[in-house]
């Protein structure tokens, strides 16, 4: 049985303006011999784009088994309806979060839960196998439920990070990027990354490898 690969689908950017943030975050397809893997899917903005770079694979949103959700901000999730056959994966506490998120949570506005609607949402926590070699591991603090997935690729360990670690840059300085939900449990996601990955898969940069004194910190 071949190893699970990875591949970016969409880069991730980090894009500040005195407008706010275009927040462009990475998207990337998992595939393996028990079907695709999307994880995270972008914002309607890049909704053309997502269509064009599944494509150009010969894919369509039909063709994928499964939607892994990293944290439930809008920049990560709009683009899910595309996904009507997959099953739709984020954490409980996420889950949860969503139902009656904070009214000072910019990320996640309070219509974010609707764009779930009608789609086959699942639960999925620490350790839950999604394919073989693929599992989910927790990674909180940048929001309540915010997860990751550890691929036994054939150049080690791969870690899909979502935002929390959004770019090399968190990993290296072992601090978070903006205003975490909970910092103490960020920073804890951070080492735990960087504890685990053999190469990080970030919310909103390029992928990168990891050293061992990038480990060793």
């Amino acid at each position: 049985m071949a190893k699970p690969s990875v591949h970016t689908l969409l880069n991730g950017y980090l894009m500040p303006t005195d407008q706010g943030n275009p927040a462009f975050c990475a998207v990337y397809l998992i595939e393996s011999d028990d079907g695709r893997i999307v994880f995270d899917c972008g914002h309607v903005g890049r909704r053309k784009a997502l269509l064009a770079a599944l494509c150009e694979r010969g894919l369509s949103p039909g063709d994928i088994a499964t939607v892994v959700v990293s944290h439930g901000h809008w920049d990560h999730l709009q683009n899910v309806d595309l996904f009507q056959r997959a099953r739709v994966i984020l954490h409980p506490h996420e889950l949860r979060y969503l139902k009656a998120p904070s009214r000072r949570d910019l990320g996640t506005p309070p219509w974010t839960r609707a764009v779930l609607d009608g789609l086959d949402v699942r639960e999925a926590s620490e350790g839950e196998h999604l394919a073989s070699g693929v599992r989910v591991v927790e990674l909180p603090g940048h929001t309540p439920g915010s997860i990751g997935l550890a691929v036994d690729t054939d150049v080690g360990t791969a870690v899909l990070t979502g935002d929390a670690v959004p770019a090399a840059g968190v990993l290296l300085a072992r601090e978070p990027l903006g205003r975490a939900f909970d910092s103490a449990s960020a920073r804890a996601s951070i080492e735990r990354v960087a504890e685990l990955a053999d190469v990080v898969h970030p919310g909103h940069d390029k992928s990168f490898r990891v050293t061992r004194a990038e480990r060793s910190r």
